[in-house]
């Protein structure tokens, strides 16, 4: 069987010719994908942080010719958290991970931290990311190591404890 083709100019199919307008119009949407962090705006006071990220992979128009991805401003970073418990792991600039869009509009959340009707119509927004952490960065240096023999915390630098060890 031919393997379809997604130009504009092959039309000889009504499958080639569905098929690009398929792709055309899941183009527009976003749902995830790896990408940089460019900017970093920790929370004060532990609160959420936010980064700029840029996805890292490119798109292109019919032709095939590359189309870079913008700069996505004002993403809330993901963390791992239950009521008032979390781990707090910021990203750096130069980080990559991955992240993944709301099926619609979060600027109201976003603003007020609480539930709230969508701020548009938009669906599957590139404007509407949420930045879910790190994938294929360098190997860390400190960290903590959860394994069938127990738990490795590892630190080049000093390690705080606030609070009771028993």
């Amino acid at each position: 069987m031919p393997k379809l083709k997604i130009r504009p100019d092959d039309i000889n199919t009504d499958a080639n010719a569905q098929r690009f307008v398929m792709e055309m119009f899941l183009s527009g949407k976003a749902f995830i994908t790896l990408a940089m962090v460019k900017a970093t705006y920790p929370g004060e006071d532990n609160k959420m942080s936010f980064v700029d990220v840029q996805p890292m992979v490119h798109g292109t128009n019919g032709s095939g010719n590359l189309i870079e991805r913008g700069v996505i401003f004002n993403v809330p970073v993901w963390r791992l958290q239950r009521s008032n418990s979390a781990v707090i792991m910021d990203p750096d600039v130069g980080d990559i991970g991955w992240i993944a869009w709301c099926d619609e509009d979060i600027r109201n959340v976003k603003e007020t931290s609480s539930p709230a009707l969508p701020a548009s119509s938009r669906k599957h927004s590139y404007g509407d990311a949420i930045y879910m952490g790190g994938l294929l960065n360098t190997a860390p240096d400190q960290y903590t190591k959860y394994h069938n023999g127990g738990i490795d915390i590892v630190s080049p630098l000093k390690v705080s404890v606030n609070g009771s060890v028993v």
